[in-house]
């Protein structure tokens, strides 16, 4: 059996084992972070070994596990190794961000005059090169000393991220690549709509927005882009990209809903239609990680107290 035989027929396994919508109904009706916990464990091992519940550590264990999990693929498959590893840097990217975020003060513990310390430049450039956020580092110091808007640093390694990946998948070959490619192409769809539909609502320098655009590799132009960012309010840009071939729903929040699930669908087809090759593989992955970040969010909102039907509305799909 070659490598990458065996690694799909790993992923065939485990794709078995992926939680059902009834199951995370289940986990939301979970009386307290306790609660949760025991019945996420028989799923996530990883979860018994928390010693103080909390929701930081809940996080923390769930996307160590599934760090590992794709290092385990790797080492069956070194030579998907460079996509695969833009996929695990998706849960590192949030440590790498508030780090850089420290550095410009926007995070971390007070100093004597109450605001927060900046982290010595050295320090901190250090650390991110040594995990590979060279480019990032650069792009997004560039962004937020322009801007001083600190969620485009967030938004600079997204996109640095995705384009990487375009990059990646042009090395692929077959039918699994063009099923890759399908699902990058909805990538840059949601990460350009989310970024202009949330950056007109919170009031971000149009240009601001541009700059961290990606303006090719999606189904829409350049020009849908810019025209988007230019009208006076969200509803209005909800509309005009309505125009242009979006999915035609209410609100902002459920052009992103409506987008989740386009993409939950795209990576089952890209799981079954490549299965005997990367898709298989890149397929399942995507996949665990959103029931990851979903199991993330209702432990998140469990710790808050909101009601398991509410929760289930929201974030189950």
């Amino acid at each position: 059996m070659t490598e990458l035989s065996s690694a799909v027929v790993k992923a065939s396994a485990r794709k078995g084992q992926l939680l059902s919508d009834q199951q995370l109904s289940d986990l939301a009706a979970s009386k307290d972070l306790n609660d949760f916990l025991n019945r996420a464990k028989e799923r996530y091992p990883i979860l018994a070994s928390s010693v103080t519940p909390s929701l930081r550590e809940v996080e923390d264990l769930m996307l160590k596990a599934f760090s590992s999990e794709v290092d385990e693929f790797i080492k069956v498959c070194p030579d998907a190794s460079q996509i695969l590893q833009l996929i695990k840097r998706e849960v590192e990217e949030g440590e790498a961000v508030d780090l850089l975020k420290r550095y410009f003060g926007i995070l971390g513990a007070e100093d004597k005059e109450g605001q927060p310390k900046k982290e010595g430049v050295e320090n901190v450039i250090k650390q991110l090169s040594t995990k590979g956020f060279n480019l990032e580092v650069k792009e997004a110091s560039h962004i937020f000393e322009k801007y001083k808007v600190p969620g485009m640093i967030d938004a600079v390694f997204a996109r640095c991220r995705i384009l990487k990946m375009l990059n990646a998948a042009k090395d692929l070959g077959g039918g699994s690549a063009r099923q890759l490619r399908e699902y990058l192409k909805l990538k840059v769809d949601v990460f350009n709509v989310v970024t202009v539909l949330r950056g007109i609502r919170n009031g971000i320098d149009r240009k601001a927005l541009e700059e961290v655009l990606i303006l090719h590799g999606g189904s829409l132009s350049k020009e849908n882009l810019r025209e988007a960012l230019k009208q006076a309010d969200v509803q209005k840009a909800l509309t005009y990209l309505k125009g242009v071939g979006l999915p035609k729903v209410e609100g902002a929040r459920a052009m992103e809903r409506a987008y989740e699930e386009k993409v939950s669908n795209l990576l089952t087809r890209t799981y079954y239609n490549g299965y005997a090759g990367m898709g298989a593989i890149v397929g399942y992955l995507e996949l665990r990680l959103r029931e990851v970040r979903d199991l993330i969010r209702i432990a998140n909102a469990i710790s808050r107290g909101m009601d398991p039907r509410r929760i289930a509305q929201d974030f189950i799909f």
